[in-house]
């Protein structure tokens, strides 16, 4: 019987790492259903939705570790989504930054229950306005009843001079 759960690999980024980390995953009987990585400075965090005989799990879990030991390992299993999404949508957020603006903004999608797919947040420092700018470009899915105005007034909140274009 097939079993899915989700694991989360981090450490330092080799050469060939993730093909390697496929590799050993495809040797098991296991296939990735989907994959997300992430990459700075030499680090990386990648997660995937595995897909493999119940009774080959654990002995994929250990091949993994043993052959990877510098890395770290997490398991979670995989629940079906029970909220149903009925857009996507791609935005950029642009404003005056703050002391915990990143919290307040994750904060107000968790409350809606917004299905977070790709975030990168950065800070500028503009000095020829003196302030520093804080940016974020987010992917995300809305469930049925959250309309795109109503996002848009709870990000506008955040910060001063809030602006955020909307990828048509």
């Amino acid at each position: 019987m097939q079993h899915k759960f989700i694991t989360t690999v981090l450490g330092t980024l080799k050469p060939n790492l993730l093909q390697s980390l496929a590799q050993v995953s495809r040797e098991m009987g296991a296939s990735w259903e989907t994959s997300k990585v992430i990459k700075l400075d030499g680090q990386f965090v990648a997660m995937m939705r595995v897909m493999i005989d119940r009774d080959k799990e654990q002995a994929l879990k250990q091949a993994l570790e043993q052959q990877f030991a510098a890395l770290t390992f997490v398991y979670a299993e995989y629940e079906q989504q029970a909220i149903h999404f009925s857009t996507e949508c791609k935005l950029t957020l642009d404003c005056n930054d703050r002391s915990g603006l990143t919290h307040d903004m994750n904060a107000i999608l968790n409350d809606l229950e917004i299905s977070v797919d790709h975030q990168e947040c950065y800070r500028v420092q503009v000095t020829s306005l003196g302030k520093t700018v804080y940016s974020a470009k987010l992917t995300l899915r809305l469930p049925e009843n959250v309309t795109m105005e109503l996002l848009l007034s709870q990000l506008e909140s955040l910060s001063d001079n809030v602006r955020i274009d909307v990828e048509k």
